[in-house]
């Protein structure tokens, strides 16, 4: 001890004798490796803001069919994408849907509706946005996205703090993972996206469903994860044979909602963010031309199918649009493979060395040895397919002998058609794509393959392979299949005739086959077989394709009279939206048609995928009896309220009934610097003084003008001349999540920056300071910006906004120019600002 003590006096009288600049440069050292720590510290943040970034960064690039150099980002390219409640009669926009904090979300679509983007767009809008900025921060959820067939026996908590740990670009230590977890949870704001519950094999199937269980039934303090809230994404006919399951009395207070297809507004939305692809001005507008022209438009109303499109034909004049799915994804697989390969001058200038036609063999067996085995249409090893490589090298044109890796590596850096999930572990980068290769796979193993289908026709899991296969094969060979399947499975044997050449005899077996299943009571297996007749009029052949339709109008005409229609159709509008749809494109065949859509109009949500058929239908009612159509001009209005529709509506084409003249015109819109007076909204406002219409849900602006008709029509002026409002500063600040650690260091630094400030305002009061005014005005501005720094540590962030205040209102409708529901028919700008909430896939 009397050796250390001699030894520190020795080092102090050695500093002591130090030249004092030397002793600065000490000091300043010490004092810039400090600085550097802290600036470090707050330059990767709390573990929140890491994990913000990291989500952000990980999940907003997510379109592979298109080119690399032309990646879409969510943050440049959002589609609405909408979602119909089932049983309930309005339009929500699924991302406003999912982050409703008041129960749990399922969120149902079919294969390639956009559910796992949609699910990626909400958590990048909870967190803020691409920067952060959207939101109060303490009172953002917190979004984790977990892929459910990666759980494989995990536990749910065990699963997400592993994730939190290892991901590259976040790798939260054990502590911060813990501490980062519990916070979310016991503020309430962790919000589970469980994402592909029909991707779950049926043998794992129920231990995932405990496990969600007791994940929603665990209130141990440290780690209380019955405070999240669960959104779960399914294909829709999968989930309805497990509905039970997660029912409220199991699950919790939960709202399902079905992903609708897209619009024609949407896709040319889609289309419009795509410069490079379509540089001439009507590009987008050409390509939906050459969709309707093809037939093929209603298959691309599927957001995956639409991104494949875009990727390969994008950009020609004349494309040879695939009139089938199944042949789309032939196509699509055959580009992705072949990027990179390039020729000019007839010479090779790419940089892919393997053959394509080897890839798409490897990729073909690989994809039903997969399927086959225990890891089914889920994750596998790089290892599992060298392995096939080095297997199948004999059969190859290209033999890459000990080169299974390189060509293994060829495929998943320059195709896109792999995802990573682990070091090591790959995914197909959609289902689908492994379901057509399988399908394609069996076809080319002739009968061998067909016995293989056979055996499995019944297993969900295979029902898409099963849809793959028919649309595919020859009709020698579809034929007898449809006709085994009809006796194992007659609703997917008639959902096959979407796309079979199947031979008509058996296909109107199948049809008729379906008189039972749609008189069944049971809404699971009733909305099965009307999907399955709706898909079915889309098939190839004239004769089943009338068929079908006839079956689905003739189903239609027995319910559609019935209180409890929505109910008939099995409780989902996306339903509704297709068998409206159909009628409306047959509308020239009988005049009935036109009154069962004027009939169903009381039973359509506001979804803006409405607004097309009911506003054909109105259109073309030229000679018709007016007040027949009075519910569909009161339908129309209720949707216009709504900024979507709104928009959807002025989207359509226009509308000249005779009575509509200019007269009329100004009559029913008197605002001269409002919407244009030959827009669709003016030309449906014209229908409902022609009808003399008493709207049933009126907005503002409908109620002024049936209210006081005067003061209505001096609306703009009195706006314009006589409101007055001004626009305040309102300084705020929030909490952000700090590390328990630099909070401890922030109030220390905190105390010492407000000691400092009152010992020198004390000096600087004094007659004769020690500091003098100069020095007293740097050390209170050192000080000062110590304080904001220490604050910033405890994790204060201040705040400023704007808000305006209106002083004076001088006419009581006035506020129809601030009313959600009326400022868009008012204003052209709040009618179109803004992205809807949503995007496609």
């Amino acid at each position: 001890m009397e050796t250390a003590l001699e030894w520190l006096q020795v080092v102090l009288g050695w500093l002591r004798e130090l030249d004092p600049v030397v002793s600065a440069a000490v000091a300043a050292v010490a004092l810039s490796g400090w600085v550097a720590q802290r600036l470090g510290r707050l330059r990767r943040g709390a573990p929140e803001e890491r994990y913000r970034r990291w989500f952000v960064k990980e999940y907003r690039v997510y379109n592979p069919y298109v080119a690399a150099q032309e990646t879409l980002q969510l943050d440049r390219h959002l589609v609405p994408l909408f979602a119909t409640e089932d049983g309930q009669p309005d339009r929500p926009a699924a991302a406003e849907r999912i982050a409703d904090r008041a129960s749990h979300v399922v969120l149902l679509g079919d294969a390639g509706s956009g559910k796992t983007t949609m699910l990626k767009a909400f958590g990048i809008a909870a967190l803020g946005g691409i920067g952060g900025r959207g939101g109060a921060r303490q009172h953002r959820e917190v979004p984790i996205l977990v892929p459910v067939r990666l759980l494989r026996g995990a536990t749910l908590t065990g699963y997400i703090v592993t994730m939190l740990r290892s991901q590259k670009g976040l790798a939260l230590t054990k502590e911060e993972a813990h501490q980062f977890l519990s916070e979310v949870l016991q503020q309430k704001r962790c919000v589970v996206l469980l994402d592909g519950l029909d991707e779950v094999t049926p043998t794992a199937y129920s231990g995932v469903r405990d496990e969600v269980y007791r994940f929603l039934k665990d209130h141990k303090p440290e780690l209380p994860t019955a405070n999240a809230r669960i959104v779960i994404t399914c294909r829709r006919l999968t989930f309805l044979r497990i509905a039970d399951d997660w029912r409220p009395e199991h699950f919790g207070p939960r709202r399902a909602f079905a992903l609708a297809p897209l619009g024609d507004t949407e896709i040319l939305a889609y289309l419009q963010a795509f410069p490079e692809r379509f540089p001439e001005v009507d590009g987008p507008q050409r390509f939906m031309q050459q969709l309707r022209a093809s037939g093929t438009l209603g298959m691309h109303r599927n957001p995956l199918v639409l991104s494949m499109s875009v990727g390969l034909y994008g950009g020609r004049k004349f494309p040879a649009i695939a009139h089938s799915t199944a042949r789309l994804y032939d196509e699509m697989i055959n580009e992705m493979l072949s990027r990179h390969s390039f020729q000019a001058d007839g010479l090779s200038t790419g940089v892919n060395e393997f053959d394509q036609a080897d890839k798409l063999r490897i990729l073909r067996e690989f994809a039903l040895r997969a399927a086959l085995g225990p890891q089914g249409f889920g994750p596998f090893d790089r290892s599992t397919l060298a392995d096939v490589v080095s297997e199948k090298g004999d059969r190859l044109r290209q033999h890459p002998r000990d080169r299974a890796g390189e060509f293994v590596d060829e495929i998943i850096d320059r195709s896109g058609l792999f995802s990573s999930v682990a070091d090591g572990q790959y995914e197909f980068v959609h289902r689908s794509l492994q379901e057509h290769l399988v399908a394609a796979e069996l076809l080319r193993q002739g009968d061998d393959g067909r016995q293989v289908l056979r055996e499995r026709a019944e297993q969900r899991e295979w029902r898409r392979v099963v849809l793959f296969y028919t649309a595919t094969a020859d009709q020698t060979v579809v034929t007898p299949f449809i006709e085994e399947l009809a006796d194992l499975d007659p609703v997917l044997a008639c959902a096959c005739l979407s796309g079979a050449d199947c031979l008509n005899p058996v296909g109107f077996s199948v049809l008729e086959r379906m008189a039972d299943p749609l008189r069944d009571p049971t809404p699971a297996v009733m909305l099965s077989a009307l999907t399955a007749v709706l898909a079915a009029t889309a098939s190839p052949r004239e004769a089943i394709r009338d068929a079908a339709h006839d079956q689905a109008f003739t189903w239609l005409r027995d319910v559609a009279g019935e209180a409890d229609a929505a109910d008939a159709l099995g409780g989902t509008h996306e339903t509704l939206l297709e068998v409206i749809t159909m009628l409306v494109e047959r509308l020239g065949e009988s005049d009935v048609r036109r009154s069962m859509v004027v009939r169903l109009v009381a039973v359509v949500p506001d979804d803006p995928r409405f607004v097309e058929p009911l506003w054909r239908c109105l259109r073309t009612a030229e000679g018709v009896g007016h007040q027949s159509l009075v519910p569909l001009i009161d339908r129309l209005l209720r949707l216009a309220t709504d900024p979507a529709c709104f928009r959807a509506l002025q989207g359509q084409p226009a509308a000249n009934p005779t009575f509509a003249t200019a007269l009329r015109r100004e009559q029913a819109y008197p605002f001269r610097r409002g919407l244009d007076r030959k827009s669709n909204l003016v030309t449906l406002l014209c229908w409902a003084q022609e009808v003399d219409l008493k709207a049933s849900d009126a907005n503002r602006f409908l109620e002024a003008g049936a209210t006081d008709p005067v003061r209505w029509a001096s609306l703009e002026a009195d706006w314009r001349r006589r409101g007055v409002s001004v626009v305040v500063p309102v300084i705020g600040a929030h909490r952000i999540d700090r590390q328990s650690a630099e909070r401890a260091t922030g109030a220390l630094l905190t105390l010492l920056s407000v000691a400092t400030l009152l010992a020198v305002g004390w000096d600087l009061a004094r007659p004769r300071g020690v500091l003098g005014s100069v020095g007293g005005a740097v050390t209170v501005m050192l000080a000062t910006v110590e304080l904001g720094l220490a604050l910033t540590m405890l994790g204060v962030q201040p705040q400023i906004e704007m808000r305006r205040v209106r002083l004076w209102r001088p006419n009581e409708w006035i506020d129809a120019y601030e009313d959600p529901r009326s400022q868009h028919w008012l204003v052209p700008e709040a009618g179109s600002s803004g992205s809807a909430n949503g995007v496609t896939g």
